[in-house]
């Protein structure tokens, strides 16, 4: 009996400091770490990010850029860090890994805490395409399913392409069957959509602004709930075909499993607060990049649905 009263009393002082230090989180200095090199997207996301979170939480928000192996290394270095408080990361589509064989990152290796941003896809083909919306185009591709060279950035099978796949799935296409062809980037893409290498290019809208201006690529949709501010011209999927499919990049702020509910919760509502401020929205805006805000439950879940829906269409590509 002695012994329970002493390990109950143990217990108590134990968690009355860690409830203290949650308290007063953050003390020193946060890391943020970006998947993806300096100067591309999610660099500039994460460094409006972290200049907000810094004003609301009165400590540094360094932004640490690890974009070796995809992004792998990134991924590994704040979901084994300490679950402290002081290292988390960007979570942006990730399924694909361990469905590939390249890491074995599962949604409960993360502290999902919220998403800020998210940036539909789109389908561009070249301004003299014969497809000019995207009915024809699904038609045709159904019809065909071999004869288009359809282009994603990277290695495929991840933000561009796994929700255009979902929606050729919906509409009925045997998608074992497409040529999916990884680029280097979507402005490679783009040149070989011009240059008649390629049919199909699926990257953002902003990254194609110049050359839809110039009368040389032609975007047959958005792949997002609402047309866009940047093009309002562009129909949504929906809108094109009658029925919805979304999807695209997004990004968002995660921790390792097993952070304390209540630095998660201050975090979140930090996020919360940044994306209303008219500095971080000017910034995201002026830049082309969508503000999309997920709470820690609902990103959360979201994560499970990224997985489901990652793992039915690799299945289905590899026609299982």
């Amino acid at each position: 009996m002695m012994k329970s009263i002493l390990a109950a009393g143990l217990l108590a002082a134990t968690a009355l400091p860690m409830a203290a230090q949650a308290q007063e989180w953050p003390t020193r200095p946060v890391q943020l770490v970006v998947v993806a090199g300096a100067g591309g997207g999610s660099d500039a996301t994460f460094r409006l990010m972290a200049a907000e979170l810094e004003e609301t939480l009165g400590q540094p928000f360094t932004v640490v850029n690890l974009a070796q192996a995809s992004g792998i290394v990134g991924y590994t270095a704040y979901t084994t860090a300490a679950p402290d408080g002081y290292m988390f990361g960007q979570l942006s589509p990730i399924a694909q890994f361990s469905m590939l064989g390249q890491a074995d990152f599962m949604p409960d290796d993360f502290t999902p805490i919220a998403q800020f941003n998210a940036d539909p896809s789109a389908i561009h083909v070249s301004a003299d395409s014969e497809y000019q919306d995207l009915g024809a185009l699904i038609d045709a591709i159904k019809a065909d399913p071999s004869g288009f060279n359809i282009s994603c950035g990277g290695t495929c099978n991840a933000s561009w392409d796994i929700p255009f796949v979902s929606m050729l799935l919906g509409e009925g296409v045997d998608v074992s069957q497409i040529n999916l062809i990884p680029a280097q980037g979507s402005a490679a893409a783009l040149q070989e959509l011009a240059s008649g290498g390629i049919d199909v290019v699926l990257c953002s809208v902003p990254e194609t602004t110049s050359m839809a201006d110039a009368g040389i690529v032609k975007t047959l949709a958005v792949m997002g709930n609402e047309r866009l501010a940047i093009d309002d011209t562009i129909p949504t999927v929906e809108e094109a075909i009658g029925t919805s499919y979304v999807g695209g990049t997004w990004r968002g702020i995660a921790g390792p499993a097993g952070l304390d509910p209540e630095i998660v919760a201050k975090l979140d509502a930090a996020v919360a607060a940044a994306v209303e401020t008219p500095r971080f929205i000017e910034g995201m805006q002026s830049r082309g990049f969508g503000i999309s805000y997920l709470d820690h439950e609902a990103f959360t879940a979201f994560l499970d649905e990224h997985y489901a829906e990652t793992e039915t269409v690799l299945n289905a590509l590899s026609g299982q």
